[in-house]
């Protein structure tokens, strides 16, 4: 069964009172969801006249949405406090949209422009996608096999890491709006959000001068990785760092369960960081745990090797997500209706005290920017 919150006694959100105008393509608009879901009163903006391709009904969620000529964005502006966009300098320019003019023009607005490569530079104007963004930003070199091309990511994810840190700087800007009443503009390159987002990566090479390649999708330690169960997968950690960390419960919940062959994990070696990471003890290691592992579902798995302080996650489908009992019993999924569609959401992955965040559903109001009031 799942547990849905819905919107009838929604409470104000920490960002309530804050209008936000929303000009982005697909790169950018993540960012005003995000700001929607703390009860920013979020305006998409349909310039007359406007191309430009019309972002997911995902990221599109609490936002009101209008058809404006250039006075009436003008007017709008005017009672914002944030703008985003998400192009090149150039487009931005041809529309009269540059942040240096935008907020000339509102001495009181923080413009967000989320591009491709920031607003200044060689690369400032050059196409993007999310496949070029990833590559330039570093992730598509941590993606795939070692000996093979390199693999995106599913989803469009540049768009989602730009989106998420679009939506931190907005907040900070924010803060110095309220505390000096004088706007700014945010620069936000999605190559550097996808840059900063590459865990450690950066640091392995500027720490230790090791250049991090990709490593596949194969364990790097025995006892570490995905590992096949009687409905799917699970997720053990035997071993970080090159430490057995869980190695002696392990070995323990294997003996208990009949897999007599785990007597030789109690060997010296495997206490060698050197032979755990070898080819020969990942393939022995599976083979013990796997024959174990098919008899059982991953809830059993999970729920046992918890019990015996091992680190072991099971590996969710969505029906799965929709369906455990923790995201359930905090009313995680939130129903919101979006351009007349009623759908389910995740909900948010923080929460304030007294206040309710999270996706919203799309106001009734007039399709012009008449029916935008200040």
């Amino acid at each position: 069964m799942v547990v849905i919150m819905h919107e009838e006694d929604v409470e104000r959100g920490p960002l309530d009172g804050v209008r936000v105008v929303d000009l982005t393509t697909s790169l950018g608009a993540y960012t005003g969801r995000l700001l929607s879901d703390l009860g920013a009163d979020v305006v998409r903006v349909d310039l007359d006249g406007d191309r430009l391709p019309r972002p997911g009904v995902f990221t599109e969620a609490g936002k009101a949405r209008v058809t404006a000529g250039r006075a009436g964005l003008e007017d709008l502006l005017g009672t914002a406090q944030i703008l985003l966009t998400s192009e090149g300098p150039a487009a931005l320019r041809a529309r009269d949209l540059h942040p240096e003019d935008v907020v000339r023009r509102h001495l009181g607005l923080v413009h967000v422009s989320v591009s491709p490569y920031g607003l200044t530079g060689p690369y400032a104007d050059r196409p993007a996608s999310d496949l070029t963004l990833l590559a330039a930003g570093g992730l598509l070199a941590l993606a795939g096999d070692p000996d093979r091309e390199p693999v995106r990511p599913w989803g469009e994810q540049s768009t989602v890491i730009a989106g998420a840190h679009a939506a931190v700087a907005a907040l900070l800007a924010l803060l110095t709006l309220e505390a000096t009443g004088r706007g700014q503009v945010v620069d936000l390159s999605a190559q550097e959000a996808v840059a900063h987002s590459l865990e450690n990566a950066v640091q392995c090479l500027d720490l230790e001068g090791v250049l991090r390649n990709r490593a596949g999708s194969g364990p790097l330690e025995a006892g570490t990785g995905l590992f096949r169960c009687a409905d799917g997968w699970i997720y053990l950690v035997g071993g970080l760092g090159g430490r057995p960390l869980a190695w002696s419960a392990i070995t323990e919940w294997l003996l208990d369960n009949g897999i007599t062959e785990a007597e030789a994990l109690r060997d010296e070696r495997w206490g060698e960081r050197s032979w755990r990471r070898s080819p020969d003890a990942a393939t022995e290691f599976r083979s013990m745990f796997e024959r174990f592992a098919v008899h059982r579902t991953k809830d059993e798995l999970y729920e046992d090797g918890q019990r015996r302080g091992i680190s072991i996650a099971p590996v969710a489908t969505p029906a799965d997500l929709l369906a455990n009992p923790q995201l359930t019993e905090r009313g995680f999924f939130r129903e919101v209706t979006v351009d007349g569609r009623d759908l389910v959401f995740p909900g948010p992955p923080y929460r304030f005290a007294g206040s309710r965040v999270g996706p919203r559903s799309t106001p009734d109001r007039s399709g012009t920017d008449e029916g935008i009031t200040a």
